[in-house]
């Protein structure tokens, strides 16, 4: 159902709701990313009011709230690092812009599933490290105590503790006292929407009155009121951001396909990927226009939608229309909201980030490849900037893939028992005299595997009378390199006077076998196509063997 259609008065009042929850959540959230990647607060403000509702319509997911999000924000910080203040909104425009045209590429190339080649314990690694920097990057904004921004790693905490003297009682205090609130007004339904702008303004009230001295917003950026003029992107600054923004666009997009696949349509369906990965690169792309920070789609933002009671992607134009409307009317108030308060938001979702127990310790325990691919990626983020962490996680999970995958490809042997089931059994290492033998192949067949497919085959060196069936996957994809495999080994079973039978064939490959020279090897009538019916093939070739045919 979608909010134009026919029954959209009857779902408006919980788009209402949902919307207005995710807008008085996304303005604090909106304000403390922009302040995490380094950027003006109001940034963060237009980012979530034109990409949430642009967004809204242009992307395949009805819920999915495309935003700033926390990962992104501490990336664009790194690309931003050792920009000059000066040209920062300039060169963040850009970003956003070739984000898009990236992200946008994606989808038309329809590369949504080359995201599953991300392992899950590489995003682990990479999401707890990008949740520790977003803490301690506000670490200095807490405590009044202001680190280089090249400190800004795990090596803060020692440094901050040497300059204990210099933090400022008051400015913790606030940020303290906000996260209080915010953990307290959690705990309380009514109150769980506004449970991080509430102490915001709390802490604004309570610095105005008693602690004047406490740094506000205003202290490091001006919030006007009204919405930004259209602005073209500085196109002469393309040349030294295509790589990082490669980065950023993938680090969105994988974020976002963890969303679309855990959030499942009204009908119960799984959006289309692709359409969200072109759908946040049009948004993007005109974004970047309208003074936006790079968006994607937002797993908390978009659990939070959902949780509200949204109904249809109207909830998510609501959100963006009312985030708009606040710049408008109280937009300058935002300059009275205390760095403290901000910081302790930030550390707080940080820590609820890095907060997943269960998931790393299943992956720490059941997957030695994902222990140290996690790890790697975990150290990664805090010794390289966050936009070349993705490329080395990328790579890591390309390497877990391949070495799992390999290591999976074996043969085994197929033991008939009642019923015309099959017990699978380790395969010997030697063919046994005068013996009917079943084997199957396990695991994936590529070029990659079939050495280790090949090692694990019985050798036939000095049996006799002994006959193999081999049983092949029915979806292969291996090329030359298998019929070469199959070849030396029909080769070496029939030297030795035994017979070697190839079972559940896919036809395609029948004309490969040929010309391979694998038929020829076998011979005649020991090839037995697979048939649609699963195990017929197989069946078929048995009663040959015993037939004497």
């Amino acid at each position: 159902m979608s909010a134009g259609g026919p029954d959209w008065k009857k779902s408006l009042p919980a788009d209402l709701v949902a919307g207005t929850t995710t807008a008085l959540v996304g303005i604090p959230q909106g304000m403390g990313f922009a302040l995490v990647a380094g950027v003006n607060p109001i940034y963060g403000l237009y980012t979530a009011a034109f990409s949430t509702a642009i967004g809204a319509y242009l992307t395949g997911s009805t819920y999915l709230k495309v935003m700033l999000s926390n990962v992104l924000a501490v990336s664009i910080y790194s690309v931003l690092a050792p920009v000059p203040q000066t040209d920062v909104p300039a060169t963040l425009f850009v970003l956003t812009l070739l984000v898009g045209i990236f992200q946008l590429g994606f989808g038309l190339v329809k590369a949504g599933s080359l995201t599953r080649f991300v392992s899950n314990a590489v995003l682990t690694g990479f999401v707890t490290g990008a949740a520790l920097l977003i803490i301690l990057g506000q670490l200095g904004n807490l405590t009044g105590y202001q680190l280089p921004r090249e400190a800004i790693q795990i090596l803060a905490i020692p440094g901050l503790l040497l300059h204990a003297g210099e933090i400022q009682p008051q400015a913790l205090f606030v940020g303290l006292l906000t996260i209080a609130l915010a953990l307290a007004f959690q705990r309380v339904p009514r109150l769980n929407s506004v449970s991080l702008l509430l102490p915001v303004i709390i802490a604004a009230l309570l610095a105005w009155i008693a602690f004047p001295e406490v740094a506000l917003v205003g202290d490091i950026a001006a919030i006007s009121a009204g919405l930004p003029a259209p602005l073209i992107p500085d196109i002469a600054l393309v040349p030294g951001l295509l790589v990082p923004a490669l980065a950023l666009a993938i680090i969105g997009l994988v974020m976002a396909v963890g969303v679309t696949e855990t959030t499942p349509e009204p009908d119960g369906s799984i959006a289309d990927v692709n359409r969200d990965f072109s759908g946040q690169g049009i948004t993007n792309i005109l974004t970047s226009f309208l003074q936006c920070a790079p968006s994607a789609g937002s797993l908390s933002a978009t659990a939070l939608n959902v949780a509200a009671g949204a109904e249809t992607r109207a909830a998510n134009l609501i959100s963006g229309v009312l985030v708009g409307a606040v710049i408008v009317v109280a937009g300058p108030l935002a300059e009275l909201i205390p760095l403290p308060a901000l910081a302790g938001i930030l550390i707080l979702i940080g820590a609820e980030l890095i907060y997943q127990p269960r998931e790393i310790t299943c992956i720490w325990k059941y997957s030695r490849p994902g222990r140290w691919a996690m790890l790697a990626t975990f150290i990664s983020t805090q010794i390289l900037p966050l936009q070349y962490s993705i490329y080395v996680g990328v790579l890591l999970s390309l390497g877990i893939y391949l070495i799992t995958s390999t290591r999976e490809a074996t043969v085994v042997r197929l033991v008939p028992v009642e019923g015309g089931m099959f017990r699978e059994e380790p395969a010997s290492e030697r063919l046994t005299d005068h013996t009917l033998t079943i084997l199957s192949v396990s695991g994936s067949v590529y070029f990659a595997t079939l050495r280790a497919i090949e090692r694990s085959l019985p050798s036939p060196e000095g049996a006799e009378g002994a006959v193999v069936i081999l049983v092949l996957p029915r979806r292969i994809e291996a090329g030359t390199g298998l019929f070469r495999t199959l070849g030396r080994y029909a080769r070496k079973v029939t030297a030795g006077g035994n017979r070697f039978i190839l079972a559940e064939v896919d036809p395609r490959l029948l004309a490969g076998l040929e010309e391979g020279g694998v038929a020829g090897a076998i011979g005649p009538g020991n090839i037995f196509p697979a048939t649609p019916v699963i195990g017929e093939s197989l069946r078929a070739a048995i009663r040959a063997v015993e037939a004497g045919a």
